[in-house]
C-alpha cells in the first residue's frame, strides 16, 4: 500500500530544496558541507521581569534536508555553536547554532525525517 503522507513528505521537501532555498556552509569545527537552506524565522516573547520589562526577541530558523547534514561521511544532528555561513548579495552573514527559545528541547524534524530545523542567531555581517 503507498504511503502518500510518506511520498508528499518527499515532494515538498524536493519543491522546498529547489525553488525556497539558498545556498550555504554548515561548518562544525573544521568540518563542513555545502547545504540548501530554506529561511524562516521565530519570534519569542518573555514574560515582564523584575522592571516590568517585556523581551522580544527573533532568531533564524532554517530548514535543510536532513541527508544533507552529513559531515565526513556521516548525517549529524546541529549542535549549538556550529556555524552557518551564507552569502546575502554582498554581505557575507555568520549564523551561529542554538537551541529554541535556550532551553535543553532536542532540534527538529518532520515527521518523516526528511528535513531538520536549525535555530540559529546573527553573530557576524560583513
Amino acid at each position: 500500500m503507498i504511503d502518500m503522507l510518506a511520498e508528499g513528505a518527499a515532494w515538498l521537501n524536493e519543491q522546498l530544496q529547489q525553488h525556497a532555498s539558498t545556498p550555504a556552509v554548515y561548518w562544525r569545527g573544521t568540518s563542513s558541507v555545502a547545504v540548501d537552506l530554506t529561511r524562516g524565522k521565530t519570534e519569542y516573547e518573555t514574560a515582564a521581569d523584575y522592571g516590568g520589562v517585556m523581551t522580544e526577541f527573533t532568531d533564524v530558523t532554517f530548514s535543510c534536508a536532513r541527508e544533507e547534514l552529513n559531515l565526513n561521511g556521516t548525517i549529524v544532528n546541529p549542535e549549538e555553536g556550529d556555524r552557518i555561513v551564507m552569502k546575502d548579495g554582498r554581505r557575507t552573514l555568520t549564523y551561529e547554532v542554538m537551541r529554541s527559545d535556550g532551553n535543553l528541547r532536542e532540534f527538529k524534524n518532520d515527521a518523516h525525517s526528511k528535513r531538520v530545523w536549525i535555530h540559529a542567531k546573527l553573530v557576524i555581517e560583513q
